[in-house]
């Protein structure tokens, strides 16, 4: 099975991707299923078909999926829900704000994402692709099966074991309800599906992340976040694909200033991403709505390639903890000592080889720390982040 999650800043055109990279593998052959863990779905607006929480057909070899973020939470955290819901009500919260308290931030794009192991169980189809969130929700998510992880292996044995003894004295002395065995129950279950979730997201054989970019400022910047962080957490970005490219023979002198812009930041783009591939996609003079339209998108994209391929396995930026600090390593082949030249401004890394520059946003935390050296090992740049 391939799993494919497409991700960007809001509005960058990742449905339509997605869509379109969906129709194209269904046209070659494979059993596909596209699905929207998008609070905002518009996968049914790009097929022109209604979808719902259930796979349903599109056309030969293809299916369409719209997770009901509501219905999922109640499946996967009811119990838990049940049980916040009477302690917040017990410490005197209206019943309605106890409600709301009960779900989490990010909890509806976290559980629609969880489809991806129901469906990598049962094996029903040859090639899965995900419209996940914008990029600030999907990194939020992304990250739970690693904090749930730990609290799975350091904490939840031990507060279960503990519950145990104490439950038949605190039921009677605290002044709040204590968690029944089946609230523990329900969390370890949680917990072991994500971190099921988190090996399949791991998976750089079967799961990729293609990041979808415009030639934009503001967008490069908040790509190159999602970039470092993906890296960090070890999930493979295997594409990057800039979206809405102005046609370089369109004469109109308005779009000319903007066509000189864009070339201008899609140089940047290759010089933030090498070297994870890059493909691109005209501005079309229409709505890309309907299977028509999709069909033509994706065959621009992708040319003759096959769109479910991994188009590149190695992790180009790679962050390990390391002797109370971080090292941050990436590939530099063919690179002298010499040759290069680095320092840190705020929070972005700037390294320049010869006449190429790349610069790398930095996730927060590295922010408290200071370069302390720089090494190459096996054409690896290995630099160490110190307090």
């Amino acid at each position: 099975m391939r799993i494919i999650l497409f991700t960007g800043k809001g509005g960058v055109g990742k449905t339509t991707l997605s869509a379109a990279t969906a129709l194209l593998s269904a046209q070659r052959g494979y059993k596909t299923l596209v699905i929207s863990t998008d609070a905002a779905h518009s996968l049914s607006d790009s097929f022109e078909i209604q979808l719902s929480n259930q796979p349903k057909r599109i056309a030969p070899q293809l299916y369409g999926q719209e997770i009901n973020s509501l219905e999922e939470i109640e499946k996967k955290w009811g119990e838990i829900k049940s049980y916040l819901t009477e302690l917040f009500s017990s410490q005197g919260i209206d019943t309605i704000e106890a409600e709301e308290m009960s779900i989490f931030p990010g909890m509806e794009e976290l559980f629609s994402l969880m489809e991806i192991r129901n469906h990598n169980k049962k094996s029903d189809y040859d090639v899965i692709i995900i419209d996940c969130a914008p990029t600030g929700d999907t990194l939020r998510l992304l990250s739970a099966p690693e904090i749930t992880g730990w609290y799975l292996k350091h904490i939840f044995p031990i507060q279960r074991t503990a519950a145990k003894a104490v439950r038949p004295v605190a039921s009677r002395v605290l002044p709040f309800p204590f968690p029944e065995d089946r609230v523990f129950g329900a969390m370890k279950r949680l917990t072991s599906q994500l971190a099921e979730m988190k090996e399949i997201l791991e998976d750089s054989k079967k799961t990729s992340i293609r990041l979808v970019v415009n030639p934009e400022k503001m967008v490069i910047k908040e790509t190159q976040r999602s970039f470092t962080f993906f890296s960090l957490f070890g999930y493979a970005v295997d594409l990057i694909i800039v979206n809405r490219i102005i046609p370089s023979e369109v004469q109109d002198l308005y779009f000319k200033k903007w066509i000189t812009i864009q070339s201008t930041y899609k140089q940047v783009i290759k010089e933030c991403f090498a070297p994870v591939p890059i493909l691109s996609s005209e501005l079309f003079s229409q709505e890309i709505v309907g299977a028509d339209l999709l069909y033509k998108m994706a065959k621009k994209v992708y040319g003759g390639n096959d769109p479910t391929q991994i188009f590149f396995t190695q992790r180009p930026i790679v962050i390990e903890k390391k002797d109370g600090g971080f090292d941050l390593s990436l590939n530099l082949p063919f690179v002298q000592k010499k040759d290069l030249d680095l320092f840190q401004k705020g929070e972005e890394l700037h390294i320049r080889v010869g006449n190429y520059k790349r610069n790398i946003l930095l996730p927060h935390f590295l922010l408290n720390y200071s370069i302390k050296e720089a090494k190459f090992e096996e054409e690896r740049l290995r630099i160490s982040f110190r307090q």
